[in-house]
């Protein structure tokens, strides 16, 4: 199945936050980092499905699942997202060593 993918408001500041941080020590390394962004939501749109729940997933109302991309550093990162339909929307990005995601961080 083929989904729609969408960055949703507080994953969208999450992006920008991110590419923010990695400019201001590296302008290669913030691009970098944005394509390897755009490659994970690539894939999210091919096999959203066959995701894995996130760890937070127990703990919220909704089912949120979580997708696993790394940087050419080897820095993880998380898109974590819900599936509505045949649409994936991205709710938060976060790097390693960051807190779960809260009800009330979505």
């Amino acid at each position: 199945m083929s989904f729609r993918v969408r960055l949703l408001h507080r994953a969208h500041a999450d992006f920008v936050h991110i590419v923010d941080y990695i400019h201001e020590q590296s302008h290669q390394g913030a691009t970098a980092w944005v394509n390897a962004f755009e490659a994970a939501t690539d894939a999210l749109s091919e096999n959203a499905d066959s995701c894995s729940e996130a760890d937070e997933n127990a703990q919220l109302e909704i089912e949120v699942k979580q997708s696993l991309f790394k940087t050419r550093h080897g820095r993880i990162y998380r898109l974590i997202f819900t599936i509505v339909g045949d649409e994936v929307r991205i709710l938060r990005i976060r790097g390693a060593g960051q807190a779960p995601i809260q009800p009330t961080d979505l």
